[in-house]
């Protein structure tokens, strides 16, 4: 996307936080990257449905608690030694156990 298209007093594409930012996103796996995309689009296409911001400020949320976790190294490092999910386990692993566990 071109700079020129965001509106006055936006975050630059060389903010050092988003330079820091794509650092830890160029970590992540195609499926991982298709995922963020999709979600990324979802919630635009719901705003763009209902009109209600709602949706982009989850999403919003949600992205900048994920890049941060992804620019933490024991948490990547619990991420790639992470078992296999199992299906009918419960649901998705405790972040908090998943770091535990590779710490041990």
């Amino acid at each position: 996307m071109n700079g020129d298209l965001l509106p006055p007093g936006s975050v630059s594409h060389d903010n050092p936080a988003v330079v820091r930012v794509m650092a830890a996103i160029d970590g992540l796996r195609p499926s991982e990257w298709g995922a963020l995309l999709c979600d990324a689009y979802r919630a635009a296409l719901n705003f763009k449905r209902m009109g209600n911001v709602d949706h982009l400020v989850e999403f919003a949320k949600n992205l900048i608690a994920t890049v941060h976790l992804r620019g933490v190294p024991a948490y990547v490092e619990a991420l790639e030694n992470a078992p296999p999910h199992r299906s009918g386990s419960g649901g998705p692993a405790d972040v908090d156990e998943v770091v535990k566990v590779s710490l041990e």
